[in-house]
């Protein structure tokens, strides 16, 4: 019998879907054919893909063949990736027929901002790059080392993403239900990581400098030490026998 597996619906979101094998097998068949999860979660009918990974852990049968689909599209899409790459790259030789250079990038600022867009709205780079139509993670993240002005728009794109991820925290917190708090404490736990790594001065844990104020309140915060010295003489001269490091005299401290 199909299980619950779909977290309640919001008001105004999109309606519950619950597992079923046949959907299941429908799933991986589509995404071992090349259609990314992105693509297949906005079909209708289709669960989100926070949905996918959900059935993935809690049905066995459908995360092994998810995780088969999620493999044969990869080496699918290495496939085709050199076919097109060949054709680009030989393509631009040509046209910089006469002139030195590097290896040959693909990089535009349309597909930069598509990318930024897609990390803003909470995409990780790894789900980017399985997608066909964009480029591979690697090249993604060489760009954003190479080339400033898509490193800050990929910068700009994990703040606003870090907001997303802290709001979504809450709302996983708001619809846990007794079926789902160990997965969902899980997915709080990443997240709470995830955006105290990429935001750390707005979402990390802050520890306060400098030493701890004392019980009583006094010192500055820091413990008072209290020293007696005992006098002893051969004689009594009539001076005090406790005194302070001030040399005042002070009383018997108790047991001595």
């Amino acid at each position: 019998m199909p299980s619950p597996s779909s977290p309640p619906a919001r008001a105004g979101g999109r309606a519950p879907v619950r597992y079923c094998p046949e959907l299941g097998r429908a799933i991986c068949a589509r995404i071992a054919a090349g259609v990314s999860q992105h693509e297949l979660a906005r079909e209708p009918g289709m669960p989100s893909r926070r949905t996918f990974r959900d059935w993935a852990l809690r049905e066995p049968e459908f995360g092994a063949a998810y995780e088969a689909a999620k493999d044969q599209a990869r080496a699918r899409q290495v496939v085709l990736d050199r076919k097109a790459d060949a054709g680009r790259i030989w393509r631009r030789m040509l046209s910089r027929a006469g002139r030195r250079g590097g290896s040959v990038s693909i990089y535009t600022p349309e597909l930069g901002e598509a990318i930024c867009a897609r990390i803003a709205a909470g995409e990780s780079v790894l789900a980017i790059g399985d997608d066909p139509a964009m480029p591979c993670t690697v090249s993604i993240h060489n760009w954003a080392r190479r080339n400033d002005a898509f490193r800050q728009m990929y910068l700009a794109a994990k703040d606003i993403a870090a907001d997303l991820m802290f709001d979504l925290a809450r709302d996983i917190a708001l619809e846990t239900t007794e079926d789902t708090v160990r997965s969902d404490t899980l997915r709080i736990s990443t997240l709470r990581w995830h955006v105290a790594q990429v935001a750390p001065k707005k979402y990390g844990t802050r520890r306060a400098l400098g030493p701890a104020d004392d019980q009583d309140g006094e010192g500055g915060g820091r413990p008072v030490l209290n020293v007696t010295i005992q006098r002893f003489s051969g004689k009594d001269d009539g001076g005090p026998q406790f005194v302070n490091l001030a040399g005042d005299a002070v009383a018997r401290p108790p047991g001595i």
